[in-house]
């Protein structure tokens, strides 16, 4: 008996709905929800988990550049991650205002929670001490799975805080799908240039020792399970480098999910334009590098950017509330400037579409990192204090080898006692290092040196 029109439509739409349920799922199979809890969906719930971890609360402890400002900004990453959730929101609404409800994309748009959460919880393995407090530990994780900010950022969400018990924070499987920006196993992106270890005082070099953008292989587990709704081959596919590792440089993952690609350009604007903003507040760009940023004019009139001079005397003049119009008005011209893109060789529809800019508004985000680059994060000042952190953490780290029962927190040291080979246990000591505030690292190393404690 052949089937109707509509009893197809039907089978369709039961199948996709079985198909987005099973991104709601979480690994521990249960909710853990109040019996009164369903007011919530998974993904609200997921926002509240990871807002109230100690991990995201210590955010603000970590600075972005240290030492180039006292009080003035304080640019942390809470801040940062704070400014990212803000601007996911603000694409997610010009997406679903500028363009018609019968694209096809439409309907997988996600929830303004998710959004949230993904852009709180991709922030929490930060190391303290800005890049060059991952640096360092990626340099002494090197023969032990390495150290990055995201791939710690997914175990922690997943595994270590404390919710769910052997399961962190039991999150959905679609903010796990979201956090997986840069879908690699670690391995298959690093490249195998050697690499000698830096003498006593001396600190990894950031061309030699900052690490790929991908996952840990220790939780090649966690993202099969992540994975499984896919069908076929696509999963692998997903895994697969885009560009493979050299003796001169790092293997390139390919790109995530619509969430993944919707979050990380909010992350790149809040690079772009917000710090940008910090730099102007702090005294530390000048209008020649402002006017240097290369600017497509049409691109501009089309996005109320038309007049220029006029955004440049108000970023460079000296009424703040006029700087600060001028940054809404660039942050508005970009958010506006967002288009969702296929992305062939995916069945999976969350796989299938791309959030990112057009051309010339790339090229005129890119002008801004750049510079955000080069006046902030390469200035001597904070390449000094990052240079000082590193050898506190080394030197923690040392320790921690040495003694760990003098530095090791007492549900890390059991976690170290239970380790069954090395690559554990120094794991978890990185575990730890990474998860202190500069202000703590620093005041533990003084302990150390000083003999007290």
């Amino acid at each position: 008996m052949s089937s109707t029109p509509e009893t197809s439509t039907l089978s369709e739409q039961l199948s996709q709905l079985r198909g987005s349920m099973q991104w709601l799922v979480r690994r521990s199979g249960s909710e853990l929800q109040r019996a009164r809890g369903s007011y919530r969906n998974p993904f609200a719930r997921d926002r509240a988990r990871v807002l109230h971890c100690s991990s995201f609360r210590r955010l603000q402890g970590k600075l972005s550049w240290p030492s180039l400002d006292e009080g003035e900004v304080m640019r942390s990453r809470l801040t940062h991650a704070l400014e990212t959730a803000q601007l996911a929101r603000g694409l997610l609404r010009a997406l679903e205002g500028l363009h018609s409800r019968s694209e096809p994309w439409v309907a997988l748009l996600p929830d303004p929670n998710l959004l949230e959460s993904i852009a709180f919880a991709r922030e929490l393995g930060a190391a303290p001490f800005g890049r060059g407090g991952e640096i360092m530990l990626n340099c002494l994780m090197h023969e032990h799975g390495g150290f990055e900010t995201r791939a710690q950022s997914i175990r922690l969400l997943a595994r270590q805080e404390p919710y769910a018990e052997g399961f962190g924070l039991d999150p959905s499987r679609r903010l796990l799908l979201g956090m997986l920006d840069r879908p690699c196993p670690w391995s298959r992106l690093l490249s195998p240039r050697p690499r000698q270890q830096p003498g006593p005082g001396m600190v990894p070099l950031r061309e030699h020792w900052s690490p790929p953008q991908g996952f840990y292989d220790e939780d090649q587990d966690l993202v099969d399970w992540v994975l499984m709704p896919l069908e076929g081959p696509e999963a692998d596919r997903l895994l697969m480098p885009r560009r493979l590792a050299t003796a001169q440089q790092h293997g390139h993952a390919g790109p995530g999910s619509l969430d993944a690609s919707l979050v990380q350009l909010a992350a790149g604007i809040a690079q772009g334009v917000h710090e940008f903003e910090d730099g102007l507040t702090l005294g530390e760009i000048a209008r020649e590098d402002w006017e240097a940023i290369e600017l497509d004019r049409g691109w501009a009139e089309a996005v109320d950017l038309g007049d220029i001079d006029g955004i440049g005397q108000a970023l460079f003049g000296s009424s703040t509330p006029a700087r600060k119009r001028a940054i809404g008005t660039l942050v508005n011209a970009l958010v506006v400037s967002a288009e969702v893109e296929p992305l062939p060789g995916h069945e999976e529809a969350l796989l299938a579409w791309q959030v990112q800019l057009l051309p010339q508004a790339q090229v005129f985000l890119d002008g801004l990192q750049a510079l955000v680059q080069r006046r902030l994060y390469d200035r001597a000042q904070v390449q000094m204090q990052e240079h000082r952190g590193q050898i506190v953490l080394r030197e923690l780290f040392e320790a921690c080898v040495t003694t760990p029962k003098r530095l090791l927190r007492d549900e890390a040291l059991a976690a170290y006692a239970g380790a069954e080979s090395e690559t554990a246990k120094l794991r978890v000591i990185a575990d730890q290092l990474a998860g202190l505030s500069d202000a703590h690292a620093t005041r533990l190393h003084d302990k150390l040196v000083n003999g007290v404690g």
